[in-house]
């Protein structure tokens, strides 16, 4: 998600700026970040302020600060929960789920309305129109896709584990043949 969303955000003309561990300073600031966070000595909350959109990919505790860290009228895009009612609407989801979405992120949009900022849940799904447009910029060389490891086939189960410790660099692939 971050190399991707670093560079289109930089193609649609955004000031970007992201956290990461040391050893990737450098792959981030290449991909266009403009202000890089080592995540494990430095605290965002305490260095970013006053931003108009925060993506967020990470735990509750990250996307609390998020929100803090948002200029009045900001808004925070999370793609990691929690799910907000209007993702419920869509799903056309019965009265007591939609309750269920509702009492999940409560907290979250209650921080959002004392900071004057707006919170949402993006679930993201295959949407042709939007698959044909990044494959565009792909063409063009606009963006890059980052591939970080390739596994043959036999290590799919070492590849998964790999994608869920949250430490890939970009794209993982699972090679067939």
């Amino acid at each position: 998600v971050g190399t991707f969303a670093i560079q289109l955000a930089k193609h649609l003309g955004a000031f970007v700026a992201t956290t990461t561990s040391e050893k990737n300073f450098e792959l981030v600031k290449d991909l266009g970040a403009n202000v890089v966070i080592d995540y494990k000595t430095q605290d965002f909350e305490n260095i970013l302020k006053d931003y108009d959109l925060v993506l967020n990919s990470q735990d509750q505790k990250t996307l609390e600060k998020s929100i803090r860290i948002l200029k009045p009228s900001g808004k925070v895009i999370s793609i990691s929960g929690p799910p907000d009612v209007d993702f419920s609407k869509k799903l056309g989801l019965n009265f007591f789920l939609k309750a269920v979405m509702f009492l999940l992120n409560f907290q979250t949009k209650k921080l959002a309305k004392k900071q004057k900022t707006d919170y949402s849940f993006l679930f993201i799904e295959a949407n042709g129109n939007q698959l044909n447009e990044i494959s565009k910029l792909i063409e063009y060389g606009i963006i890059k896709p980052t591939v970080d490891k390739i596994f043959p086939f036999e290590q799919t189960n070492d590849a998964l584990n790999y994608v869920d410790s949250g430490r890939s660099k970009g794209k993982v692939i699972i090679k067939i043949k």
